[in-house]
């Protein structure tokens, strides 16, 4: 119940300032994914969880961004079916067998390295030096990709509670560096939000938006 109260709290002040507010999609509250990374990882752990980045005016669809004290992870979930198999490799597909049936999906790599390129770009740009890692997580499946990219992690049913049992052990503070590498990615991203009532023109006049605190 704690947790579950936390959370609330934790979507509401991720949505709003003191003079903005965004309206979250409901499902967001429900999305068993969100919840299990704000509730199961460190509280000194940073997300940004499905953002939609700014680029040249494009925006560019990005899936989890785990900020660490010490690391920046691109992050990618296989996670359609329980105990699905995904099989690897280098072409545009791969191949997926679940419940003795056989299917493609579009190889994840072209997402992550994607999301992982423009990540390392901006950080260069803005002279951030902080080690970024890759990695496909599926919980409740198998990944088979011998030959994958010694740069890729695969944390698939059988990898993943040992790298996720590393990643609850992280002692490490926030830090500064973590800090000022969410704070230039949040500012490439996309906002959707509205002024709060309370901060409107009053007679057309612009307001100091500190008066208010004066009061």
């Amino acid at each position: 119940m704690f947790l579950d109260q936390l959370f609330s709290f934790q979507m509401k002040w991720a949505s709003s300032t003191i003079i903005e507010k965004s309206f979250i999609d409901k499902s967001y509250f429900r999305n068993e994914k969100l919840k299990y990374l704000l509730q199961r990882f460190p509280d000194t752990f940073l997300f940004l969880y499905e953002p939609i980045f700014l680029l040249k005016k494009a925006p560019v669809e990005m899936e989890v961004l785990l900020i660490t004290p010490t690391e920046v992870w691109c992050i990618i979930f296989l996670e359609e079916e329980n105990e699905a198999v995904y099989l690897g490799s280098k072409e545009r597909f791969w191949i997926k067998r679940a419940n003795r049936n056989e299917s493609k999906i579009l190889n994840p790599m072209i997402s992550l390295n994607r999301m992982a390129k423009i990540i390392m770009q901006l950080l260069n740009y803005h002279q951030i030096d902080i080690p970024m890692k890759k990695a496909i997580i599926s919980r409740n499946g198998y990944i088979d990709y011998p030959n994958a990219p010694i740069d890729v992690a695969l944390l698939e049913k059988r990898k993943y509670p040992e790298w996720f049992k590393q990643q609850r052990n992280h002692l490490s503070p926030l830090k500064h560096i973590q800090l000022k590498t969410a704070k230039v990615l949040l500012d490439y991203c996309q906002t959707t939000s509205a002024k709060r009532p309370e901060w409107n023109n009053r007679g057309g006049i612009e307001e100091n938006p500190f008066d208010i605190l004066k009061d």
